[in-house]
């Protein structure tokens, strides 16, 4: 074993609030900057451990803002939790809002608190002194989904904040799980508050940030990851920059501690380091994202997923098979035949196992949530595209040997629905025969299935 201080820089359970770890979100640093400089509220949304806290506290720091020349000497940024906040008051939320502005002025010494004061009269105050100092204040609200839920804060509440951002004394920046009027109390879901926003969805990191945040940080400790070891990495955690966190952790422990890269003793530790945040992240999903992730979870590979911050991780769809009961997805003969079976059953084919085709997602419409009915016609269209190209450019005749699988299926499936025997005297063949070509048709149909969906995935 080495004899030096041991360095794992992949340490972080928390939000970051040091530059040197904050990696990537270029694009959506240079709209949140732009937003800011123009006065605008910006509205950040993303699923918990995507990075909302570490970009709100990171976005302040000097050498972030330096890239994107944003000239932060008369912005005063104030950061406020609201994690606790779904039992507390509007009282409450001004009084903490005014002692954070004034903690992060001390060169205002005039800028005093005086708690005797209506909350919201102090708030007002307080703005007002900040801006005649030539100042602009930015109120970054973390967790802000547990203000709006909380019953406390009304529609009268919601005016308030926003005649101060539309008078322009102040932007907020928020930051929730879902868009702002979806995370709120019937009370307030009409507020013209929440279309003060510019939204900006936070989700994962480019390919390029991804491999950075792996990379770089092993690289400075002197312990740089092979190439083997950075593919395992990107292959186990996908671009969720907290996953790739808890996975480097791992791997990087293994590398210093034992300089083992085993894959599957590394993938077992970086499991178990990750699954009670999985079984967080779970609980927290709707019931269609959960269906969503269900069925992604069971394709071998996809390049188009729905929720790629959580289904792109190799481990996050080994958690998703296991607390569902379910397998990697792959097509058998059976299926097929199962499906042919239900053909003109829109309903019940959209219920078997060839809706987990990404041939089948590729021609649903992304924005919207199909039907089984839908998914059962994408489905049919798809066969019938296979079926298609098993015939090729000849002319359909019942007597060509080359067209033998292809009439065998138009006769049975397709076109028609004769009876097994039927279809043997019409190709001059017997009935033993016959169900020994139709398994041989089906493969045919089935190998061509394969060859599409092999295609969808390039």
């Amino acid at each position: 074993m080495q004899h030096r201080p041991l360095k794992n820089p992949y340490f972080n359970m928390a939000a970051m609030r040091r530059s040197d770890m904050f990696y990537g979100r270029t694009n959506l640093l240079r709209r949140f900057f732009a937003a800011i400089a123009n006065r605008q509220s910006v509205s950040l949304v993303g699923p918990r451990h995507i990075g909302k806290t570490s970009f709100l506290l990171c976005a302040t720091l000097p050498e972030v803002q330096r890239p994107f020349e944003f000239d932060a000497s008369h912005y005063i940024f104030i950061y406020l939790d609201l994690r606790e906040y779904l039992h507390k008051t509007c009282e409450d939320f001004f009084h903490a809002v005014c002692r954070a502005i004034v903690a992060r002025c001390p060169d205002l010494p005039e800028l005093n608190l005086q708690p005797e004061r209506n909350g919201e009269d102090e708030f007002g105050r307080i703005l007002e002194l900040i801006n005649e100092h030539g100042f602009f204040p930015v109120l970054s609200l973390d967790a802000f989904d547990n203000l709006t839920r909380n019953k406390h804060f009304d529609a009268e509440f919601l005016a308030f904040l926003r005649a101060q951002a539309t008078i322009g004394k102040v932007s907020y920046v928020t930051a929730s799980i879902a868009p702002l009027p979806e995370v709120c109390h019937r009370g307030i879901v009409d507020s013209p508050f929440f279309n003060i926003f510019y939204n900006c969805p936070l989700g994962p990191l480019t390919s390029e940030e991804a491999q950075d945040l792996i990379i770089i940080p092993a690289e400075k400790a002197d312990l740089p990851f092979s190439p083997h070891e950075i593919a395992l990495i990107s292959h186990m955690a996908g671009r969720h920059p907290f996953f790739i966190q808890r996975v480097c952790h791992c791997v990087f422990e293994e590398k210093f501690l034992h300089s083992n890269n085993d894959e599957h003793h590394l993938r077992k530790l970086a499991y178990e380091d990750l699954q009670p945040h999985f079984n967080d992240t779970w609980e927290r999903l709707s019931e269609a994202q959960k269906t969503m992730l269900q069925e992604e979870a069971r394709k071998q590979e996809i390049h188009d997923r729905k929720l790629p911050e959580l289904s792109e991780s190799d481990l996050f769809r080994q958690f998703v098979r296991a607390i569902c009961g379910t397998e990697v997805f792959n097509i058998t003969s059976d299926d097929l035949e199962n499906a042919l079976d239900m053909i003109d059953d829109a309903k019940a084919l959209g219920e078997t196992n060839l809706r987990l085709l990404n041939l089948v997602s590729q021609r649903l419409k992304k924005d919207i949530s199909p039907s089984v009915t839908e998914r059962g016609m994408a489905i049919r269209s798809v066969l019938t595209e296979a079926f298609e190209r098993l015939r090729g450019p000849l002319v359909r005749k019942d007597m060509d040997p080359a067209l033998q699988s292809y009439n065998i299926l138009y006769y049975r499936y397709f076109r028609y629905h004769h009876k097994n025997d039927q279809i043997a005297a019409r190709l001059a063949i017997s009935s033993r025969q016959y169900f020994r070509y139709r398994i041989k048709a089906i493969e045919a149909l089935l190998n061509i299935l394969l060859e599409m969906e092999k295609a969808s995935n390039t």
